[in-house]
């Protein structure tokens, strides 16, 4: 509802009335446009705070609700694949593991 009603002044309501207003008073539209930017932004800001009992953001109590990442150093990618050296002649000469 918020929403609507910051679009709604900022392009109907305020247009018309810089469309209506004399020339002397053309900044108004301009100044009610930034203050209602920046209600809007401190109301929505308001209402998303962050809470203090936000379940989320608490540490677990124990071990057991720490799920534990498995960390995985090699892709299996090049399982199975070797790396051959060869020579000035152009023979194998020694067959290694890559990496």
């Amino acid at each position: 509802m918020k929403i609507v009603c910051y679009i709604f002044f900022t392009r109907i309501i305020a247009i018309l009335m810089k469309i209506t207003m004399p020339f002397q008073w053309q900044w108004c539209y301009e100044f009610l446009v930034e203050v209602s930017t920046l209600i809007f932004f401190v109301l929505t800001g308001y209402k998303f705070r962050p809470a203090s009992n936000n379940p989320y953001l608490q540490p677990p109590l124990n071990e057991e609700d720490v799920e534990k990442d498995e960390v995985v150093t090699e892709s299996g990618a090049l399982e199975g694949i070797s790396k051959v050296k060869k020579t000035s002649n152009g023979r194998e000469r020694q067959k290694e593991p890559a990496l």
